[in-house]
């Protein structure tokens, strides 16, 4: 019989809260490898997930959420809250009283109303946390969304990375703020041929150091923001100006010191390369909003 280890437990960078439909029980665990936590992460599954910590006629359940974040806190050094939501969820259909995945729209309201009372009922008893939110579809892919709760707050700290050198070139090129994309391609090639790193250590390093400044990768930024605005778009494929200017704080978040202009400028471009089109607002219907949005000026490069 293999005895336990001596040593001090494994360190976790989050706490995940999932739910327990059996059809996502994988999907999660591919989507804590995608972003980078493989065996990085404690795991807690409740019907619900995000739930738990609003359902006043559910007490039990905030009670095991609760001391099971704090034990894991304690044990494994948890620093940040990840609660995955997902669509068609029983769970959520009980505690709004309808079946909710028969309107998209209302389904991302309701989910996103929880997601932001559970953000801010860790931060009421976990003041240093993080909180990150999102909502799962039935195919595994995920839309990161915005926590109105974590305004203003500091950014997680990464844990150090693997290849000293390698991490100290990182953290030089992204002092400044975000890499393009070609810089960031630019990089991982060096840690092949220079550091000896393979290509998925070269991507998970940059991506520690990335969060380590506060930031996104440009292309893990730009896919959140991108799931972001199709899941705001209407039957026709438009996205109402609230959304869009949600979706540049988006960017915003991900991508550290982005300046507010190229944020929204950045939005605007991904909403047209997804095949989608702004809402016509205002009295007069019009989409010139839109169009001021991507005429914004490019920063110029330091």
């Amino acid at each position: 019989m293999t005895q336990p280890s001596s040593g001090a437990p494994t360190k976790a960078d989050a706490f995940v809260v999932g739910c327990i439909d059996p059809r996502l029980v994988d999907d999660l665990t591919v989507l804590m490898d995608a972003v980078g936590r493989t065996d990085r992460y404690a795991e807690f599954r409740i019907a619900g997930a995000a739930l738990a910590a609003v359902d006043s006629n559910r007490p039990a359940w905030g009670q095991a959420l609760w001391e099971n974040l704090a034990a894991s806190r304690q044990l494994h050094g948890v620093r940040k809250v990840v609660f995955v939501n997902h669509r068609d969820c029983g769970a959520m259909d009980l505690f709004a009283g309808r079946r909710l995945s028969l309107d998209p729209a209302d389904e991302l309201r309701q989910h996103q109303a929880v997601l932001d009372q559970a953000a801010a009922a860790v931060l009421a008893r976990h003041p240093d946390m993080q909180v990150e939110l999102r909502l799962m579809e039935l195919d595994g892919r995920s839309t990161l969304l915005p926590c109105t709760a974590c305004a203003g707050r500091m950014p997680l700290r990464a844990e150090a990375v693997p290849a000293p050198g390698f991490a100290d070139l990182l953290r030089l090129r992204l002092r400044d703020g975000p890499l393009s994309p070609e810089a960031e391609r630019a990089l991982l090639v060096e840690g092949v041929t220079r550091h000896g790193l393979t290509a998925e250590e070269a991507r998970a390093a940059l991506a520690a150091a990335a969060t380590a400044q506060g930031q996104a990768t440009s292309a893990v930024a730009a896919r959140e923001v991108a799931a972001y605005l199709r899941s705001r778009a209407d039957a026709r494929g438009r996205v109402a100006q609230t959304d869009v200017a949600r979706a540049s704080a988006l960017y915003r978040r991900l991508a550290g010191n982005l300046p507010p202009a190229e944020a929204e400028r950045r939005a605007a471009l991904l909403l047209e390369a997804e095949g989608l089109s702004p809402r016509p607002a205002g009295l007069w219907r019009s989409t010139a909003w839109f169009q001021r949005l991507l005429k914004a000026p490019a920063p110029r490069p330091a």
